[in-house]
């Protein structure tokens, strides 16, 4: 939620720091071994005029230059995409849910396997009023990076209502762990925060109780994010972000009690979203408007080929994504991503089980593709695609496409 006198401090922080045109952390650490991101890059305006309160963002996985971002407290139930230059790609309104005080999204797992899930929480509590808050959960739908801007809903997102065991909170930060699927809240306001844990699966039909799990030595905790392999953690207050590695095993709590390295971070007025990109080489933030000041996406990446960020850019599952656009004609793109090594086959059939097309029969490393299927040869109508790893069995997953003609 906004909070005036913090705007005001970092806009004249902002201001007296314009001529130089950046800002280093006088406080930064550094470690052998510690990641070594590169000074901000301005990625362009925040194009669409209605996103002027940016509270949170996150890096779609499935969809690669996609973000997800949402307005602070006080606006409509619906998110924002955007690629990664910031144009414009669509407003997505979540059916069935409420925004009281949206802080922060995340992006993960959840129940369906192969399936990503928009995380959006309902988290925010200035005064400490709310004992039941909330967290959306719906599946997360195709967007290509080039698409025309589109207004459209998406059904079927699920509430993970949920309080703390020690009292009423305000906290504008929510992570999703992509290899336990548990959620991570922390808290904002006090001297030394505190960590809470969801664990997997969150009650649907229940309040959830929050675990405590953690403390961290800072104040005013306005974002955070879990790095695509699981392993690298960001947490960001007004002035500063900070950053902890996690090793093979550890849990998130056991990883955040290490000290933190302060990482490069650039003032920014009323800054209070972050998010890794999709495959760990960098983090995104924005702001909201202040003023005559626009928003803009700003990334810093990544510069050191560190073993985590090797890691992070290799997939974290085995995942068929829908096709882009469909319907289609004449062209539509596949896209897939591996983890390990394996031998793929990707095929089309019709309605009937027919053959129609193999796409790919050969061993492929762990990475993303990409295809493009032609329209030629097929009539108007449904058919599938399935893509199967002989390595692993029962590694199968199918997709619909439409063909229009």
């Amino acid at each position: 939620m906004r909070n005036w006198r913090i705007i005001v401090l970092t806009a004249l922080t902002v201001a007296l720091l314009h001529f130089s045109g950046f800002w280093v952390n006088p406080f930064a650490l550094t470690r052998s071994g510690d990641p070594d991101f590169g000074q901000r890059l301005d990625r362009g305006l925040i194009e669409h005029d209605a996103l002027d309160e940016a509270s949170g963002i996150a890096a779609s996985r499935k969809n690669p230059g996609v973000l997800w971002m949402h307005n602070d407290s006080g606006d409509q139930n619906r998110l924002f995409t955007l690629n990664s230059d910031g144009r414009h790609l669509g407003v997505y309104f979540v059916d069935g849910v409420t925004s009281c005080d949206w802080e922060d999204i995340a992006l993960g797992p959840g129940p369906e396997e192969g399936e990503e899930y928009i995380y959006i929480g309902d988290i925010g509590d200035n005064d400490a009023a709310r004992d039941v808050k909330f967290i959306y959960r719906v599946r997360e739908p195709a967007v290509h990076p080039q698409q025309a801007a589109i207004d459209t809903v998406l059904a079927g997102a699920e509430t993970i209502a949920f309080q703390y065991p020690d009292g009423k909170r305000d906290a504008e930060t929510l992570m999703v762990d992509p290899l336990t699927r548990d959620i991570y809240l922390i808290s904002k306001r006090e001297n030394i925060v505190h960590v809470y844990r969801a664990p997997y699966p969150q009650s649907t039909a229940n309040v959830n109780t929050l675990e405590s799990v953690a403390t961290l030595n800072m104040t005013n905790v306005v974002a955070g994010d879990i790095s695509p392999s699981g392993l690298e953690i960001l947490v960001k207050t007004y002035t500063s972000i900070f950053y902890w590695c996690r090793t093979a095993g550890q849990s998130i709590a056991g990883a955040l009690s290490a000290s933190p390295v302060v990482v490069p971070y650039v003032v920014e007025p009323q800054g209070e979203a972050i998010s890794w990109d999709f495959e760990g080489a960098g983090y995104f933030t924005t702001s909201e408007e202040l003023g005559s000041v626009p928003a803009h996406l700003y990334y810093y990446p990544r510069l050191n080929a560190t073993s985590v960020g090797r890691v992070n850019h290799l997939p974290a599952s085995f995942q068929l994504q829908q096709n882009y656009p469909n319907p289609f004609n004449p062209v539509t793109n596949i896209n897939y991503s591996l983890a390990t090594p394996a031998h793929v086959k990707l095929i089309v059939y019709n309605v009937n089980g027919r053959l129609v097309d193999v796409l790919v029969n050969a061993e492929q490393t762990a990475g993303r593709y990409s295809l493009e299927l032609h329209a030629r040869g097929l009539s108007s109508g449904v058919y599938f695609y399935r893509l199967t790893l002989d390595s692993l069995p029962g590694s199968e997953q199918v997709r619909k496409l439409l063909v229009l003609k």
